[in-house]
């Protein structure tokens, strides 16, 4: 399959499943090397800059969608509200997801300083976010943003969230001077 057969079946297989697809499984539904289908998804990409489509990637699945700029329209047209409530609770959860996830629901339980089980289940429940098995520990799970929040957000990828790579590092940074303090008080205990 040449380069441009492989982009339309891309384009096909997206559209006609209407949800994410893994990049895995599109290389295995078309039987080529992932690496290939990277490549497609990239010229997918560029090909939908300013189109009333964009491809939505977030880093595991990829999604066809609207364009963020035809939204108004789409709702005005379609009468309904795709601007659901998710509630400061689902916002801060989702924040910590996006920017330092993926996260174990004790990772999000620990940056906000509650119990998050009924915000992530919500999240869950509407497609913002997936869980997926924890490689560290069988035990939990991940849970990482999908190609519907970033759509929602109007962006194509993590990266062109605001600040994305200035915040990921001042969270790693605190994180790190948080380590270090807990790693010095074990030493010195009062």
């Amino acid at each position: 399959m040449n380069d441009s057969d492989l982009i339309q079946h891309i384009e096909a297989l997206l559209f006609a499943l209407g949800g994410g697809v893994a990049k895995k499984e599109l290389a295995k539904k078309l039987g080529v090397d992932e690496s290939r289908i990277t490549a497609a998804i990239s010229t997918i990409k560029q090909e939908t800059i300013g189109r009333g489509i964009v491809l939505v990637d977030d880093g595991r699945e990829v999604e066809l969608r609207t364009a963020p700029t035809t939204a108004a329209k789409i709702e005005e047209l379609g009468g309904e509200d795709f601007s659901r409530d998710i509630g400061r609770a689902g916002q801060e959860v989702l924040a910590a997801i996006l920017y330092r996830g993926p996260l174990t629901r004790a990772e999000i339980d620990f940056i906000r300083g509650v119990n998050s089980s009924q915000t992530v289940r919500t999240l869950l429940m509407r497609g913002f976010v997936r869980k997926m098995p924890n490689p560290k520990d069988e035990r939990s799970f991940l849970y990482e943003p999908t190609t519907e929040i970033l759509s929602s957000l109007g962006v194509v990828s993590m990266h062109d969230l605001p600040e994305y790579e200035g915040v990921r590092t001042k969270l790693s940074a605190l994180e790190e001077a948080y380590k270090n303090k807990e790693a010095s008080a074990d030493e010195n205990p009062a």
